[in-house]
C-alpha cells in the first residue's frame, strides 16, 4: 500500500479546514469538473489491477452519472473482486473520507474470517495534488455554479463524514442546509465572502 500510504501522507499536510478561505483562494485550490485519475493499488497482482480499472468505467454506466470524486474502492483479499464486499465510496471532500467509508461498507459484507478489507484504488481529479481545499465533485460543481455567482455575505459548508454539502447567507445558514441535505452533524464552513 505504499502509494496510499504516500498520497494520505500528502493529504495529512494539508491544513485543516477549520479555517474557511475566500472564493479567490478556494478557485485556486478546487480541480477542474472534468477528468478523474484512477490509482490503483500496488499490492494488487496485474490481473485484479486490470479487473478494478474496468470496474470503474461499467459503475459509471451503470449509475448513469460520471465518476465522482473524491472514490475509494475496498475489497478483502480473501473475499477477492467478485464478491459482494467489493463496495466503493464516490463523492467525498478527501480521499480519505472516501476510503474510510469504503472500507467500512466492505467490512460489513466480507465473509466471516475473510481477512480486513483494504482500499484497491483511489479516484482523484485529474492533475491532483494536494491541495489547501478538496471538494467532491458535486460540491465543486456548486460552488462553480451557485455559490461563486450568489451575493455576499455567503459560506459554503461541508460535511467531512459524509460528503455533504450547503451554501447559505451566513455560516449559521450554510452549516444547516449541509445538515439537512446530508443529515451530518459534523458541517463546517469551508469557503466564506
Amino acid at each position: 500500500m505504499r502509494w496510499l500510504t504516500i498520497l494520505l501522507v500528502l493529504c495529512a499536510a494539508l491544513p485543516a479546514a477549520a479555517q474557511a478561505v475566500d472564493t479567490k483562494q478556494a478557485r485556486k485550490d478546487l480541480f477542474s469538473l472534468r477528468g478523474y485519475s484512477l490509482v490503483v493499488s500496488d499490492r494488487l497482482s496485474k490481473k485484479d489491477a486490470a479487473t478494478v480499472k474496468g470496474v470503474v468505467p461499467l459503475m459509471a454506466e451503470q449509475l448513469r452519472q460520471p465518476v465522482r470524486y473524491y472514490a475509494a474502492i475496498a475489497w478483502s483479499p480473501g473475499d477477492g473482486l467478485v464478491h459482494d464486499s467489493l463496495q466503493a465510496a464516490m463523492n467525498f471532500h478527501t480521499v480519505e473520507a472516501a476510503s474510510r467509508a469504503a472500507v467500512t461498507a466492505c467490512g460489513k459484507l466480507k465473509s466471516s474470517g475473510a481477512p480486513s478489507c483494504e482500499v484497491a484504488a483511489i479516484i482523484v481529479p485529474k492533475g491532483f495534488k494536494p491541495r489547501g481545499l478538496t471538494l467532491s465533485l458535486d460540491a465543486t460543481a456548486a460552488f462553480d455554479k451557485a455559490f461563486r455567482r450568489a451575493p455576499a455575505p455567503k459560506s459554503f459548508a461541508i460535511s467531512s463524514g459524509t460528503g455533504g454539502w450547503g451554501i447559505g447567507a451566513s455560516d449559521q445558514a450554510a452549516v444547516r442546509a449541509c445538515a439537512e441535505n446530508s443529515g451530518a452533524n459534523d458541517c463546517s464552513v469551508v469557503i466564506r465572502e
